[in-house]
């Protein structure tokens, strides 16, 4: 093949050409503190940073959900923390009202207190958090309990048609990768099946009824009542506890995704200057040394 000078002032052209990009792109990588800022610049680092930008948008969602968790197990803690001290304060009217030496009028203004305190339990009941009823289960929008009960339907305010149904079910959130958490309970779970709101009833009607072996009977059924609220509140904590966990792991993912990210998207400052530098020389060389190749005649070769 010949080699003619425009042969040889193109090839020179094309490899400082070349060179001249390098330290483009290098003082660009500097500058912007990022190297990989399209998929053709390292499409094996550019897919891992797709991936890891889909994981961080997943642990944001997750983090939702363990902050909304949180807000409605901890506003479930307070609820059952105020229902236990309704209860003591019941206990202590009962035990006080099962002597021989108290007579019916006390007893009867001893029930205007416990009927206050059906009345502040019910409240409870009826807690909202935000637009939704904490303990309505699966049916958040509607009020779960009445008062007064009524005789044969006792405190449930949700019906099925004309049918009075309980309080029932529960919204699960997901707090990691296939990990869901159930942050409250339902109505049921805290107010009927720990028979606390008919245990203070049947406190109410004794001493409505004068009847000191029925006062007895339900003071220690509120008592009873007490510790299986005691139970659903050791239980809260456990979820609240794991909660918490669970956030401190999405937290430690989070870090280690974007330490990873970093390592493979930004710039290595130093390692970068150190290769511009080399760059740099290289090209002076180049320059210099394509200038006197191309100010060459056949003069020098006579």
């Amino acid at each position: 093949m010949r080699v003619t000078n425009q042969l040889i002032t193109r090839n020179s052209q094309t490899r400082l050409q070349s060179n001249l990009q390098s330290i483009d792109r290098l003082n660009e990588d500097i500058s912007s503190g990022i190297r990989l800022r399209k998929m053709s610049d390292d499409p094996t680092s550019a897919g891992e940073v797709v991936r890891i930008g889909s994981s961080m948008r997943a642990i944001t969602q997750f983090r939702r959900n363990v902050d909304l968790g949180l807000s409605r197990a901890g506003a479930e803690e307070v609820v059952l923390n105020q229902l236990t001290n309704g209860l003591g304060r019941a206990i202590e009217l009962g035990v006080a009202q099962s002597s021989g030496t108290v007579n019916a009028q006390t007893r009867l203004m001893v029930k205007t207190e416990v009927d206050q305190l059906i009345t502040y339990a019910v409240g409870l009941g009826n807690t909202k958090l935000g637009d939704d009823y904490l303990f309505a289960g699966t049916r958040a929008g509607e009020q779960p309990f009445r008062v007064p009960p009524t005789p044969a339907d006792g405190f449930s305010a949700l019906t099925v048609g004309v049918t009075p149904v309980n309080p029932s079910g529960a919204t699960s959130l997901e707090i990691n990768d296939g990990v869901f958490m159930t942050p409250s309970h339902n109505g049921t779970e805290v107010f009927l099946s720990t028979d606390t709101l008919e245990a203070l009833r049947a406190l109410s009607t004794a001493l409505g009824n004068n009847d000191v072996p029925a006062i007895q009977a339900a003071t220690d059924r509120v008592t009873a009542a007490d510790s299986q609220l005691q139970n659903v509140l050791g239980a809260q904590g456990a979820r609240i506890n794991e909660m918490e966990n669970a956030r401190t792991n999405l937290d430690g993912i989070e870090f280690n995704l974007k330490a990873f990210r970093a390592d493979l998207r930004d710039t290595e400052v130093d390692k970068a200057m150190a290769e511009l530098v080399g760059k740099q020389t290289l090209y002076q060389a180049a320059m210099s040394a394509t200038s006197r190749i191309l100010g060459l005649s056949l003069a020098n070769y006579l």
